[in-house]
Parts: C-alpha cells; sequence; structure tokens
C-alpha cells in the first residue's frame, strides 16, 4: 500500500465512524441535564476525543478543532455538582450543530465557511464559561473505575492504544518516511495524554523517548518505528494484565536513541536492527506481521496468543529456510511475500508446489498421516494469514478476494480430511520447536501440550468465514 492508499482508508474509517460518533454525542448532550452520572460525561468525553483524533488523522483541521475545545470544556461536567441547566444545555447543541455541519459538508462533498464555523463555536465556549463561572478553573480529577462501573485505563487501551498499534503497522508499510514520522509524533502526543491523566509514568516515559528519539535520530525514523511499535505493544500487553502503576517499561533500544550521537551510545543497538536486516529484511517485517495478528485487522474478535504468534513465526522461518537452502534465495528475497507470490504475482499453484516440497523435506516415513496433515494444516493457514497482511485493506491487484477465497477455501478442505482422521498426540504438537535445522533461527523451547494452540484457536475463525 502507498501513502494515498492508506489516507483514502483513513478517510474511508473516518466518514464510516464519525456519524456514530456524533449520534453519541448528541444523545448524551440531550440526556446529561436529567442523567448527570459520572459515566454519561465519559461516554460524550471519549466520543469527542475519539473523534478529535479521527479528523486529525485524516486532516480535518476545524473538526479537530472544535472537538478538541469542547472536549476540554465538558471536562468540568465530571464534578457532579455542576448544574446543568436549559441555557447549558442549548450552548452545548449549538457547539455540537458546529461539528455536524462541519461532518455533513465533508460527507456531502459541499464547501462551508469553516472559519466562519470556528469563530461561531469560539462564541459558543466562551459563553458557556461565562455560564459555568469558576467551575471552569477547578481543578477535576478523572473518574475512578469503580465510579464508571468499567475499568476506564484496560478500555482506553483495548481502543485508542490498539487504534495506535494499528496505525503504526499501517504507516510502516508504506516505507513512507514523512508519513511514519507525523504518525509517531501523533500517537507519542496522545499517548502522553493519556499517561499523565491515568498516572503511568512507564507509559510516559515510553512516548517522550518516542518523540526524543524523531527528534536526535530522524534518518533512521524507519527503526525507531519498529522500537515503537514493540514497545507499545508491550506496555499494552502489561496493561491489561493488570498494570495500573507503570504502564509498560521503556525498551532499552529506544532509549538508547534518545541520546544525541554516536558517543552517547545509539551506535549499538541501531547497528544490531541493521545487522539483522542485512541478514533478512524479512525479520524487520515479521514485526508489523505480528502487529497485524494481534489487530482486529486479522481477527475482528479476540487475537491470537503469543504461543501461537511464536508457532507462526517458527512456522515462516523454516519456510524461509527452505527457500534460502533449496532455491539459493538471497536475503533480499527472504520477504512475507516469497512465500505467496512469484515473480511479483500471487500464484496458488506457486503455493501449492512450494509447500509440497517443504512438507516432504521435513517428513520422516514414520510420520503418521495425521501428523503430515497437521503440519499441511499449519503451513497453509500461515500462508493464508501472510496473503491476508499482504492484501491490506485497500483493493489489491493481486491479493484479490477472490485469491484470498481460494486459498481459505483450500486451507478449509485440508482442516475438514485432518478432523475426519486420529487426531495427532501432544507430542506430535511440538514439531517445529524439535526440527534440527542448519541455522540459528529455530530456538527449542518446551513444548505446551495441554493445548492443540492451532486447532483450537484458529479453526474456529475459518468456520466463521474468517473473521
Amino acid at each position: 500500500m502507498n501513502d494515498s492508499h492508506i489516507q483514502a482508508q483513513a478517510y474511508g474509517y473516518f466518514l464510516a465512524e464519525a456519524p456514530e460518533l456524533l449520534q453519541t454525542i448528541e444523545q448524551e448532550i440531550l440526556t446529561l441535564p436529567n442523567e448527570h452520572t459520572t459515566a454519561k460525561v465519559h461516554n460524550l468525553m471519549r466520543a469527542l476525543h475519539t473523534l478529535k483524533g479521527a479528523a486529525a488523522n485524516v486532516g480535518l483541521a476545524t473538526i479537530e478543532h472544535i472537538a478538541h475545545d469542547f472536549e476540554d470544556l465538558t471536562r468540568v461536567f465530571y464534578n457532579l455538582e455542576v448544574q446543568i441547566d436549559v441555557a447549558i444545555q442549548s450552548l452545548l447543541l449549538e457547539g455540537y450543530s458546529g461539528l455536524h455541519e462541519c461532518l455533513t459538508a465533508q460527507i456531502n462533498n459541499r464547501e462551508i465557511d469553516e472559519a466562519a464555523i470556528i469563530e461561531r463555536v469560539s462564541g459558543t465556549i466562551s459563553r458557556l464559561k461565562e455560564l459555568l463561572g469558576d467551575w471552569t478553573e477547578a481543578d477535576i480529577d478523572l473518574p475512578t473505575s469503580t465510579e464508571l462501573g468499567f475499568d476506564i485505563v484496560a478500555s482506553i487501551f483495548e481502543t485508542t492504544v490498539q487504534e495506535q498499534i494499528d496505525a503504526i503497522v499501517a504507516v510502516i508499510a508504506t516505507h513512507d518516511r514523512q508519513a511514519i514520522q507525523e504518525c509517531l509524533e501523533q500517537v507519542a502526543e496522545t499517548g502522553i495524554g493519556l499517561a499523565e491523566s491515568f498516572e503511568l509514568p512507564g507509559f510516559l516515559e515510553i512516548d517522550r523517548a518516542i518523540l526524543v528519539a524523531i527528534s536526535h535520530h530522524p534518518e533512521q525514523i524507519e527503526e525507531i518505528a519498529i522500537l515503537a511499535l514493540t514497545n507499545i505493544q508491550q506496555a499494552q500487553t502489561e496493561v491489561l494484565a493488570g498494570d495500573r502503576t507503570l504502564g509498560g517499561t521503556l525498551l532499552p533500544e529506544l532509549a538508547a536513541l534518545t541520546e544525541s550521537g554516536a558517543a552517547a551510545g545509539v551506535t549499538a543497538p541501531v547497528a544490531q536492527i541493521d545487522d539483522v536486516e542485512a541478514v533478512c529484511p524479512g525479520e524487520v517485517e515479521l514485526t508489523a506481521f505480528n502487529a497485524f495478528l494481534s489487530s482486529t485487522k486479522f481477527r475482528k474478535r479476540y487475537s491470537l496468543s503469543s504461543d501461537t504468534q511464536h508457532l507462526f513465526n517458527q512456522t515462516i522461518r523454516l519456510c524461509w529456510d527452505w527457500f534460502r537452502q533449496e532455491i539459493q534465495a538471497t536475503p533480499s528475497d527472504l520477504t512475507l511475500e516469497i512465500l505467496v507470490a512469484t515473480d511479483g504475482l500471487a500464484d496458488l499453484d506457486y503455493i501449492h508446489h512450494w509447500i509440497g516440497l517443504v512438507l516432504k523435506g521435513v517428513s520422516a516415513p514414520s510420520d503418521r498421516s495425521s501428523l503430515q496433515l497437521y503440519r499441511q494444516c499449519c503451513i497453509y493457514q500461515v500462508v493464508f494469514a501472510v496473503a491476508k497482511y499482504l492484501a491490506g485493506d485497500e483493493p489489491h491487484a493481486q491479493f484479490t478476494p477472490e485469491f484470498l477465497m481460494s486459498l481459505r477455501l483450500h486451507l478449509q478442505s485440508i482442516v475438514d480430511i485432518y478432523k475426519q482422521g486420529a487426531p495427532i498426540t501432544a507430542i506430535e504438537r511440538g514439531w517445529i520447536d524439535r526440527l534440527i535445522l542448519p541455522h540459528h533461527w529455530m530456538a527449542t523451547e518446551a513444548v505446551n501440550s495441554g493445548e492443540d494452540l492451532l486447532l483450537s484457536e484458529i479453526w474456529g475463525q475459518l468456520d466463521r468465514g474468517g473473521e
């Protein structure tokens, strides 16, 4: 995907999401006087915050500006002693009308006088501040999870932070240095606000480090993006696991990039990244692929476990090793695309051919047919995921819906045959971790004998049509 595709995709998401956000804003304003609760104020604030971020992401400065001003103002309503009378409600609806007018113009592709709307809304906000008086100057504490009736920090890391992760994954794929920098700066600035609001010093340190690293080493923006993505994902995992004290820990490699110049110690970590790229550029690509696996772009309901992602990575490295040894693929050839396309063209026959050769190479005469089918299922599922990742969200000339459907149906046919036979044993499930291969990539780890990871996590999604 190029940058124009990313922007078009983001704009499409905005137009689909914004009307629903506006409806939430209107509904909460209409009901707030009679139902002034912490949860309702939070719904209003969250809708304004999301709309602000979505507008900023697609360069709609007027909507961003209005949503930002109203988000700041409505924060005062977290104090339940504030009386919301008819006059205050009317002014809130006036401000809402400005957002509604701007969005309607975007949907209908109609020109409007945005400067006049901003001036009108600014006047509305000034009158609101007069009516609210000293309340606008008072310190307002954010509500606790108990007051809201749900875990607000977990909610934000499941939604807002996940959106940040998805944005970084998408922009890394463009290799557009300017777009990557702008995305990272926006993500970091949003993250700083979240960290300060919820007193998460670890997450604050991560986001500040991203901005400092960009200012000191803009020439290494893609390396910074990969480290930022990894660090934010780790922070999200820790927060969702229960961390409410730190919000993650700054990676040493990212911390090193906050220093200016080689003398400060930045050379070693960056050299390590460059070394990986020299051996196999696909290793860097795997970072974005793993983020895709944990995002709603791959699975709408829930993400893959870390153990299953490990199996995906091991399977990809096994296949890369076959390409390196059997067809003398060069390091620059070892990318995700080599698994699904030849000469730049997606080809099902090509996929079936090389997978057959790989399976023949790893099979032994003593292997049971169920194990052979299980290996086949594993590799085809990974290849299907890679094809879905490379297809992106915009129409793709090679990875078309018809191509993906054909690949998925072939995988489903193998799964159906496997299910009809005898199940594999716990020992057989760990086949890939026990392979002895002539390179350093494959690491022997303890086999999870208590769960058939790929079958339990993945085949269900095929039955639901790939969700």
